[in-house]
């Protein structure tokens, strides 16, 4: 590709949900396309309470916290055959300086973002706010990723052009290869039995024993346990489905205690396994049956464990406020599911569980499909594409996950 010389990613921070697809844009576009990232900060220390780590290995060249001397630098160094992608356009400094400096000199750029919630008031004021203040981007931009189910919606009704706007994800590192489920359920078992773990039927030595001889059927949940997750739905849900289904809670936040007393009073058999690193969760992931993403708000703007679950094989049940809920329309994936509606949540875990859809073969299937649509590598093919046809040199591509 010759359209730019330079592809410079400006992100918030560095992320181990960017790292891994800039590296993958820089190794496809090859020597001849100069591919950076500047952050505005690195790791947050929010974020690696939440598990994430170190990206450095992942990251192509990255310059982080730089000055404002350097963000001018930076632009004029690419001059007008650079290629400059926002993560956002809003709050961060870093982000908004460049826009400012790009708009001034007139460079090429695109927007790479999530929807903002359009839910409610609050909603309503975003809604106005993006419909006044962007008219500079709407006109300039040369095509917007715009990420999850509701990403695409969102910027083509404040008046980004429809053509311009491309359906996107945030696309990861594929999983180590498994080769056997039933040994990396026995590390799990091994790993669980050795970290200090809340068993939320541990009261009851007898019960829990004869929980672990009937486990049919494995749900997980990863993430923060806040309300706007929806983790109550889900253990409601899995009290619903009765004995014969194992929860197991990856995460933590102000919810915990009140989860564990509550799968204690209802005698469910639930793990409460604390933040894992990514590494972790994604070496779990293949002992799961299904994975719940219950989000009842929009916050969600992808969900990246949901990828992980479909690359891992495992069936995924997600609120349709979850990005990554579009992935669900292909059936053999899993349900997109009302938020709010632990019924729900239980009767879509219960059809995946009857029609088959949780045996080897259909997380052979689902595996394979995520690898072709969801890896750092399809996502970087997928940008090329998206560069070719607004340069006027190649058809518009299909939308990433069909």
């Amino acid at each position: 590709m010759t359209t730019y010389a330079r592809i410079v990613f400006w992100e918030p921070c560095v992320s181990p949900h960017k790292s891994a697809f800039i590296r993958a844009v820089a190794d496809r576009l090859g020597p001849a396309v100069d591919v950076r990232c500047v952050a505005h900060e690195g790791v947050p220390e929010a974020r690696q309470a939440l598990g994430w780590g170190d990206e450095s290995g992942r990251a192509p060249p990255t310059e982080v916290a730089p000055s404002h001397e350097r963000i001018a630098a930076i632009v004029d160094e690419g001059g007008t055959q650079c290629l400059h992608v926002f993560s956002g356009i809003r709050w961060f400094s870093t982000i908004t300086t460049a826009l400012d400096l790009v708009r001034a000199q007139g460079r090429a750029f695109a927007i790479m973002s999530e929807p903002r919630d359009d839910a409610g008031l609050r909603g309503a004021v975003r809604y106005l706010q993006s419909w006044l203040t962007e008219s500079w981007l709407r006109r300039r931009v040369a095509f917007v990723l715009a990420i999850g189910r509701h990403g695409p919606p969102w910027f083509q009704s404040v008046g980004y052009r429809r053509e311009r706007v491309f359906p996107f994800a945030y696309f990861l590192p594929p999983p180590a290869p498994q080769t056997d489920r039933r040994a990396w359920a026995g590390a799990q078992a091994r790993a669980d039995g050795a970290a200090n773990v809340d068993r939320a039927n541990r009261a009851d030595p007898q019960t829990a024993a004869r929980a672990d001889a009937n486990v049919a059927l494995h749900v997980a949940y990863v993430g923060r346990l806040t309300e706007t997750k929806g983790v109550r739905h889900l253990v409601a849900a899995i009290r619903s489905l009765g004995p014969g289904t194992r929860l197991t809670i990856i995460g933590d936040g102000e919810l915990r205690e009140a989860l564990v007393a509550e799968a204690a009073r209802t005698g469910i058999d639930a793990t409460f396994c604390g933040v894992l690193p990514i590494e972790d969760v994604q070496r779990r992931m293949p002992a799961f049956d299904v994975l719940v993403l219950p989000s009842t708000t929009k916050d969600d703007g992808w969900g990246a464990v949901v990828s992980e679950a479909l690359m891992a094989g495992t069936a995924v049940v997600a609120s349709r406020h979850a990005g990554a809920s579009i992935l669900l329309d292909h059936p053999r994936n899993g349900r997109v599911v009302p938020p709010g509606d632990s019924e729900a949540i239980a009767h879509a875990i219960r059809t995946l569980a009857r029609s088959g859809e949780l045996g080897t073969p259909a997380r052979h299937e689902r595996a394979t499909w995520a690898h072709d649509r969801l890896t750092a590598r399809a996502g970087a093919a997928y940008f090329e594409q998206i560069v070719l046809h607004r340069s006027g040199r190649a058809a518009r591509p299909k939308e990433f996950y069909l």
